[in-house]
């Protein structure tokens, strides 16, 4: 294996690493608070069980995830140096200003973690809501720099190109580049869904293969409700942010937007298509604004060959994948939600067959929930591939031209090729990295798995259950 290829699966490896962990913290905080606030308003200490436990389990995933994102820091100066001297030059101001947000992250985890029962209800989930703010602005100041590669600006792009020659900066105009606003909203949306997903996977996991006493049953059955109720809800959210990234690609990068939806020829009225599935005029519909289902989209046949990806089929089926998994994960989940939080007898009498009339017992609905809700990681993992393999060859992406025979190229701001290390000291820093994050994701299972089997659930129900009734007796009527 050459240095190019070794560098390429490293980063794939630190990466996919490292968003096993990145989901956790911007939707664990949510969660958490969520059941915190929760056990309060209604004096439920079930509630209250899942929410200091998860908080553990919070700061476990927390922990593993900063030295994975200390890996990633030292991979960027090690292995993509020449890339990282371009971001120094131009976008370093979102690395600036995400080492804040990661450090006010940080204090306002242990501050939560040792408020319990020393702080104002208020006060403690104050702390709770500003880890999620810190982590979610930590994950948006890197979406940026990604979103910076695909759309560079805040400097002269075309000199670059041409000389190589680094002009007219300015930090603040690349701190929001066009795909930004595609970006950043999916990848938060994203993370949301894959995290209460998840969760929703494990707490019909739990119900299914666990002997629950009733203590354990309603712990579980509380969990399950909200994080399924989590959601359902973000999956509005995350239906709109792909919808609206599609349309900034198609006006952004039609290179990639043909990519991942693998168009190989232009076309007007162009079909969407995934595996045999193949529908009319979707793609152009749902890629313009306004909508029209007769709009031109570029395929490969308008690029020249040099920038047309040699590894499109991965992009294309890994999108394919992503995009499936999580339109089947949206209709899951707001299923079982309707069906769970509404009353609707005679639909209930309908799709009792199904286990509908009763979701939260029966085992096939709850089989369903666990295997969609993990299957969304899948998705997770399968987005950011489809992602990043979308924009090869490239590194940073140069702006699109017209040539004198009328196709279309793309300048390349840097190429795969330029930007890796060649120095044999990389194999060896390299296998080191994936080393330690390897015990770095064995250990957590470790942990995580004494966390959870260590400690019975109805000893943390009867605790809350002891705090609550203080506060209550304490706080007067």
């Amino acid at each position: 294996m050459g240095l190019f290829v070794f560098d390429r699966v490293l980063a794939a490896f630190t990466m996919g690493t490292h968003m096993l962990f990145t989901y956790w913290a911007i939707s664990l905080p949510i969660f958490i608070v969520t059941a915190e606030y929760l056990a309060y308003k209604r004096n439920d200490p079930y509630y209250m069980a899942l929410a200091k436990r998860f908080s553990v389990v919070m700061a476990v995933l927390f922990a593993v995830g900063s030295a994975a994102g200390a890996a990633i820091a030292v991979e960027f100066i090690t292995v993509w140096y020449r890339w990282m001297y371009i971001v120094n030059e131009v976008d370093i101001l979102p690395f600036e200003i995400e080492v804040m947000a990661f450090f006010s992250e940080v204090i306002f985890l242990s501050l939560y973690l040792y408020g319990w029962d020393r702080l104002s209800r208020t006060a403690h989930m104050v702390l709770g809501l500003m880890v999620g703010v810190g982590s979610t602005m930590s994950a948006v100041l890197i979406v940026l720099v990604n979103s910076w590669m695909n759309t560079p600006n805040g400097f002269n792009v075309e000199e670059f190109v041409t000389t190589g020659k680094i002009t007219d900066v300015n930090p603040i105009a690349s701190l929001w580049p066009p795909a930004a606003s595609a970006e950043v909203p999916m990848v938060i949306a994203g993370a949301w869904f894959v995290g209460f997903g998840s969760l929703t996977g494990y707490f019909a996991f739990r119900k299914l293969f666990s002997k629950l006493n009733r203590d354990q049953n309603e712990y579980y059955n509380r969990g399950l409700k909200l994080s399924l109720f989590l959601a359902s809800l973000d999956a509005f959210l995350l239906g709109w942010s792909g919808d609206n990234a599609g349309k900034v690609l198609y006006s952004e990068q039609p290179l990639k937007l043909a990519t991942l939806e693998g168009v190989m020829k232009t076309g007007a009225g162009v079909p969407m298509t995934v595996g045999p599935i193949s529908i009319p005029g979707v793609l152009s519909l749902l890629s313009t604004w306004p909508p029209n289902p007769n709009a031109v989209v570029l395929g490969y046949s308008s690029f020249v060959k040099a920038v047309q990806d040699p590894i499109w089929w991965i992009s294309h089926d890994a999108y394919d994948l992503h995009a499936t998994l999580g339109i089947v994960g949206a209709l899951v989940f707001w299923i079982l939600a309707s069906f769970t939080f509404f009353r609707l007898p005679r639909m209930k009498k309908a799709f009792g067959f199904l286990g509908l009339d009763n979701p939260l017992e029966k085992k096939l609905p709850l089989y369903v929930a666990l295997v969609v809700g993990w299957l969304q990681l899948l998705a997770w993992e399968s987005g950011w591939v489809a992602a990043e393999t979308g924009r090869q060859p490239f590194v940073i992406w140069g702006p699109m031209e017209e040539t004198s025979s009328g196709l279309y190229t793309i300048q390349a701001g840097m190429l795969t090729t330029q930007g890796f290390n060649n120095n044999p000291d990389v194999l060896p820093i390299g296998i080191a990295i994936m080393a330690a994050l390897v015990l770095a994701v064995l250990g957590t299972l470790y942990m995580l798995r004494k966390l959870f089997m260590g400690r019975d659930v109805s000893k943390d129900v009867k605790i809350s259950e002891n705090e609550l009734d203080v506060s209550v007796k304490t706080a007067g009527p």
